[in-house]
């Protein structure tokens, strides 16, 4: 009685480790950079204002709106900052110079946990202002077949 009870117990401990370990998805999360001096920046996210202003050094924490930490962020976090979902991602980025006259210069970045590079890399010293619209694939890991999506004026 006493075997057929630990085997019991034995069985559904490695049923519930299973479990556990196929329902745990990746954690999908990405840090956008922006340095941004000089400029007004705005960051869309599927269709989603990050909140990024321009004008100085800012950057953002992407995370899965499926995150399980998304329950316990507040809304005005879980509304900025849990905008990502697995595979295809609209990026929309706003810019335009304050001042036409300065030789001001803008970056931006995102980089994706498990990537060697970063998805995007967009720079710009010469367009006073431009809308730039693209689809980036995010997936836990990179893909083989992974080639970065860079932007503008970069060398």
């Amino acid at each position: 009685m006493i075997k057929r009870a630990a085997l019991l117990l034995l069985a559904s401990s490695m049923l519930c480790a299973s479990l556990t370990a196929a329902s745990a998805e990746a954690e999908l999360n990405a840090a956008l950079q922006v340095m941004g001096y000089g400029y007004k920046v705005k960051v869309l996210v599927n269709g989603v204002d990050t909140g990024v202003q321009g004008g100085k050094s800012e950057g953002r924490r992407l995370f899965a709106k499926s995150d399980p930490k998304a329950a316990k962020a507040t809304p005005e976090i879980r509304a900025r900052h849990f905008l990502l979902q697995r595979g295809a991602n609209d990026i929309t980025i706003e810019y335009s110079k304050i001042d036409p006259k300065t030789d001001d210069s803008l970056e931006i970045t995102i980089d994706a946990e498990g990537y060697p590079q970063p998805l995007l890399r967009l720079v710009n010293k010469t367009k006073a202002s431009d809308t730039v619209s693209v689809k980036l694939v995010i997936e836990p890991k990179a893909p083989s077949s992974f080639k970065p999506i860079v932007i503008g004026d970069v060398k």
